[in-house]
């Protein structure tokens, strides 16, 4: 079928009408009513207890050991157990996670969900404040972690009066009063089983963080509802591409079903979706390193015949470009999209050029709509490579322009959502959920964008300054404020410049105090110690002269970049 504007929406009606699989009905939730999957699951309990029929197939390849549907289920099950027995989790309570990617993570996720938990994975990449802000805003009861993370907390973790479970990088680590070890708990556990919960589409499920306009990261809240019917776009979208290439892609070199590569971290929406839920609803196996490791990862293609790699371009290049590339079989390949920030001059050719026929993607979404937003791949993506995807048929989309006239098609404007997988808000934050949502349920984006005349979108820009370096969101603000911990800078503002491999690099320009001096060696000594690795600018400057102002005697930091770039 040829790819065109008209076909397109005509498949969409097709596959989402009455009697259909992916039927779209009305759906009454807290109040509100939204278009949603009529068939989608209702909880994401519904989507982990499913998976259990999956039995003896490999689920999961990571650190060189292997997990079948059962042999995580086992685990599951006993940490479920030791969660209500032991530690007294109810649900509605709070079980914060920080680790970075491994089994036990997904243990975790799985375990905490049953009974009812509201999840709070956070960032791992996050430094001690990050973490201890984190647990404390959204009051966990337990923090399940890696010795990394607890590391990072130790000094102050007897103030933080929160019960903890650790996953020890070696067998050095012992526990102690109120810290006890992983496998100590799920030893516990095997001979006991949970209390199954009952769980509603509208009870809270989940809790992701993400950085806001204030600088501080804030909790989005997300329903049960959200994970399913996010989960059913995403087989919405592989149902709509086959349409028009003429059914499912054949697997090759080997492969007999999808092996999707993980690289990108559990605690995104992304992630979540795509490396856990997806593969877990499908059978899929899921292949996880401990590190990402460009020749470890060719290894585990030609082993393991993975088909699909979606991941930032940073990673990608660094894959496709390996020295011993084609010493390896990697004809299992068949989906490789680059994601999470801009694609890089090249890429594209380069991925044709180790891949045959690679079936390609590309998205928008937020963490406040679990992901839901826009999308294509394939045949889809291919027609139209420079846009971001096509609207879900679950997510209403419409463009304001600043005065609040909502445009139509074609005009660019702030781009702003409403749907069944939207956030009902941000988690005890009142004034970020005023700013941030209209009364009857808009979701300002901060991003502007339109939709041709084939019903595509595009993004022309960004309202927000975050700078989206390697698909982490990174406030400028936070950044600013260490900076002004030194006595002898007086003005800074911080940005992004364009970079090839990671979409964003931060760009740090300071004017200091005339009276004193201070090296950018300092300064970025300084700021290494209080911010997380990759928050760190690339480039840091000083200015010989005030920094320029707005008519409201502000910083004005469009004339700071645009000077940089040399667009002044």
């Amino acid at each position: 079928m040829s790819v065109s504007g008209s076909a397109i929406k005509a498949k969409k009606a097709e596959l989402t009408a009455a009697g259909a699989f992916f039927e779209v009905e009305e759906l009454s939730l807290n109040g509100r009513s939204y278009r949603a999957y009529k068939h989608a699951p209702k909880t994401a309990i519904e989507i982990l207890n499913n998976a259990r029929n999956h039995g003896e197939l490999e689920f999961l390849v990571y650190d060189g050991k292997r997990f079948t549907y059962n042999r995580l289920f086992q685990a599951v099950d006993a940490l479920a157990s030791q969660l209500q027995s032991e530690f007294k989790i109810n649900k509605g309570d709070r079980v914060a996670i920080a680790m970075r990617n491994n089994v036990e993570w997904m243990i975790t996720y799985s375990a905490a969900t049953l009974i009812g938990a509201i999840v709070v994975p956070i960032n791992s990449w996050g430094k001690s404040e990050e973490l201890e802000y984190a647990i404390t805003d959204c009051g966990a009861k337990l923090l399940i972690c890696d010795e990394a993370r607890f590391r990072l907390i130790e000094t102050t973790f007897d103030t933080l009066n929160l019960a903890t479970i650790v996953v020890p990088a070696s067998d050095e680590f012992l526990g102690s009063a109120n810290v006890v070890l992983f496998k100590d708990i799920l030893t516990a556990g095997q001979e006991q089983s949970y209390t199954p919960v009952a769980v509603a589409p509208e009870d809270s499920a989940l809790i992701l963080y993400t950085s806001g306009s204030t600088g501080f990261p804030k909790g989005v809240l997300h329903k049960h509802a959200a994970i399913g019917q996010a989960l059913m776009n995403m087989m919405f979208l592989g149902l709509l591409v086959a349409e028009f290439e003429g059914g499912p892609r054949e697997y090759r070199g080997g492969a007999d079903r999808e092996t999707p590569m993980l690289t990108v971290p559990l605690f995104h929406a992304t992630g979540l979706l795509g490396g856990f839920y997806l593969p877990i609803a499908m059978g899929q196996k899921v292949i996880m390193m401990y590190k990402w490791d460009s020749t470890e990862a060719l290894k585990l293609i030609d082993q393991e015949k993975v088909t699909g790699l979606s991941t930032v371009p940073a990673i990608l290049q660094d894959l496709l470009s390996h020295p011993d590339y084609q010493q390896y079989n990697t004809e299992s390949l068949m989906r490789i999209s680059a994601a999470g920030a801009a694609t890089p001059a090249g890429l594209p050719e380069l991925i044709q050029s180790r891949v045959s026929a690679p079936s390609s993607s590309a998205g928008y979404g937020m963490t406040e709509t679990m992901a839901v937003g826009a999308t294509m791949s394939g045949a889809l993506f291919d027609y139209k490579p420079d846009a971001a995807g096509i609207p879900s048929p679950i997510m209403d989309m419409r463009f304001v322009a600043a005065d609040g006239t909502v445009l139509p098609d074609g005009q660019p404007g702030e781009i702003e959502m409403r749907g069944v997988s939207c956030t009902p808000g941000y988690w005890e934050k009142p004034d970020a959920n005023a700013a941030t949502f209209s009364q009857d349920g808009w979701m300002k984006t901060g991003d502007i964008g339109m939709l041709d005349e084939d019903g595509y979108l595009y993004i022309t820009g960004r309202i927000k300054e975050i700078v989206i370096r390697g698909g982490e969101n990174i406030y400028p603000g936070e950044i600013e404020q260490a900076a002004y911990e030194r006595p002898e800078v007086r003005e800074v503002v911080v940005f992004g410049e364009p970079d090839q491999a990671m979409g964003e690099e931060l760009v740090l320009v300071a004017y200091l105090d005339p009276e004193e001096n201070l090296e950018e060696s300092e300064l970025r000594a300084f700021l290494t110690a209080r911010l997380a690795t990759y928050k760190v600018p690339r480039v840091i400057e000083f200015a010989t002269e005030p920094l320029p102002r707005n008519a409201s005697e502000k910083l004005h930091k469009l004339k700071v970049k645009e000077a940089f770039l040399g667009l002044a």
